[in-house]
C-alpha cells in the first residue's frame, strides 16, 4: 500500500512538470526539429539547440517572446549580395533574400525596372549568398562624327561596345576623344575625327640655264642663239594627312623628273670686223646726219655707251627691256627705222639710229638717256 502511494505521489509530482513544458517546432537551415521543451523564451530554445544566429538572419518571433504550445519558430538565413550600378559598386545587401527582385527591393531599388535598366541576372532569377547583381541604366551620350552631332542613349558598358551598337565604324587611323575601354557612365561626349591619307602630285618647273660661248665665227659685238632654251618639269608626290577633310600635314615621298631642262646656248662673236667701206654718193644721202647732231666719230657716243652698257654694244639689260651699247628699247629702235634687235646691229648702225632719234623734235639727251646725260653733262 505504501508502495502504491509512493507511485501515486511520484505521478502527481511529475504531472506539473509535463504540464509546464511546451511542444514547439524549429525550422532552421532547411531542417525542421519538433521537440518538447521547458525553455521559457524563443532565445532559450535556440540556445538549447545550439543554433547560432548571424548578422542579418531573421527569426519569425521576437527572441524574448515566451514559448507557447505548438509554436513554430523559423529562421531565415541572411545572404550577402553586392549590387553594381553601371559597373560601379552601389549596395551590399545582408538579408534573407533568395531572388534578384528581393535583393533590389531590400536595397530600395524596386523601381529600377521602370527606368529601362538592364538587370543581370534578370529580375525573377534566384540567387545565393555571394551573388553579384549588375544594373545598367541608360546612358545619354553626345557623339560628334562626320560633321554631325547626335544624342544617343544606350545600356552598354563601354565606348567600344557603344560605337559598335550604333553602327559607327572606325578607320584604322581615326582619332577618338576617349579610350574605347572607358565605361560609358564616365563620359557624356565622344568626338570622332576621321583621318585619311591621300597622295597628291605637284608639278615643279625646272628653269633652264643660259650659257654664253665665244666664237670666232661671229664679229665682235654680235651674238646668235645656237640652242633655244626650254624649261623642264618635275613631279613631286606628297602623302597628305587629312583630318575631317582638312589638311594638317604633308610629306614628300617621291620625286620624278619628267622633262630635263634644255640650256639656252648663245654664241658671242670675238672676230674683229673689217673696217666699213667708205660711204658712196648714193648712200650718203640716206645717211645724212641731221643738223645739230654729233657725227658718228664724235667721242660722245663712246662716252654714252660706256655709261649705259660699260661699252658693250651687244649688251642686254638685266630686266631684258633695253639692248645694245646705247640701250635702245625695241619700240624706240623700230621708230627710227631700226630692224632686228638693237644689240645685234653694228656699232655704226646703233649710233646712226641714235642720231635719227635725236633729230626728232621732241627728243633730247635728257629724255632719252636721263641718268647718263646728267652724268656726262649733255
Amino acid at each position: 500500500m505504501r508502495a502504491i502511494l509512493g507511485l501515486v505521489l511520484v505521478g502527481l509530482l511529475a504531472f506539473p512538470l509535463i504540464a509546464a513544458s511546451n511542444r514547439v517546432e524549429v525550422n532552421v537551415d532547411g531542417e525542421v526539429v519538433a521537440l518538447r521543451t521547458y525553455a521559457d523564451t524563443v532565445a532559450d530554445v535556440l540556445d538549447d539547440l545550439e543554433v547560432e544566429l548571424r548578422h542579418g538572419d531573421e527569426v519569425s518571433h521576437d527572441l524574448n517572446a515566451p514559448l507557447e504550445e505548438g509554436m513554430a519558430i523559423s529562421i531565415a538565413r541572411a545572404s550577402t549580395v553586392d549590387i553594381l550600378v553601371d559597373g560601379l559598386f552601389s549596395h551590399r545587401i545582408v538579408a534573407p533574400v533568395t531572388s534578384v527582385a528581393g535583393a533590389l527591393t531590400a536595397a530600395g531599388m524596386e523601381d529600377v525596372r521602370e527606368t529601362g535598366a538592364d538587370i543581370v541576372p534578370p529580375w525573377t532569377a534566384q540567387i545565393e549568398s555571394g551573388a553579384v547583381i549588375e544594373v545598367w541604366t541608360p546612358q545619354e551620350v553626345t557623339v560628334e562624327v562626320d560633321g554631325d552631332q547626335i544624342q544617343l542613349a544606350s545600356l552598354v558598358s563601354d565606348v567600344d561596345t557603344f560605337l559598335t551598337e550604333q553602327g559607327i565604324e572606325l578607320g584604322d587611323d581615326d582619332i577618338v576623344s576617349v579610350s574605347l575601354e572607358t565605361p560609358l557612365v564616365f563620359i557624356d561626349e565622344i568626338v570622332i575625327e576621321r583621318v585619311e591619307f591621300v597622295e597628291e602630285v605637284e608639278e615643279v618647273v625646272l628653269e633652264h640655264a643660259t650659257q654664253r660661248r665665244e666664237t670666232s665665227q661671229l664679229d665682235r659685238g654680235t651674238t646668235r642663239v645656237q640652242t633655244e632654251g626650254a624649261d623642264g618639269l618635275r613631279e613631286d608626290t606628297y602623302e597628305v594627312k587629312l583630318i575631317d577633310g582638312e589638311e594638317v600635314e604633308r610629306e614628300l615621298i617621291a620625286e620624278e623628273i619628267v622633262t630635263e631642262p634644255t640650256t639656252r646656248v648663245v654664241l658671242v662673236g670675238t672676230r674683229t670686223p673689217p673696217p666699213p667701206p667708205p660711204p658712196s654718193s648714193s648712200s650718203s644721202g640716206s645717211r645724212n646726219v641731221p643738223s645739230g647732231v654729233p657725227s658718228a666719230d664724235d667721242p660722245v657716243w663712246s662716252r654714252l655707251a660706256q655709261c649705259e652698257s660699260n661699252g658693250n654694244w651687244s649688251a642686254i639689260s638685266r630686266n631684258g627691256m633695253y639692248y645694245g651699247g646705247l640701250q635702245f628699247h625695241p619700240r624706240t629702235w623700230r621708230s627710227v627705222g631700226g630692224t632686228g634687235m638693237p644689240h645685234e646691229a653694228t656699232r655704226a648702225e646703233q649710233i646712226y639710229r641714235a642720231q635719227r632719234l635725236l633729230a626728232k623734235p621732241w627728243a633730247t639727251w635728257n629724255n632719252q638717256w636721263p641718268a647718263c646725260s646728267r652724268m656726262l653733262g649733255l
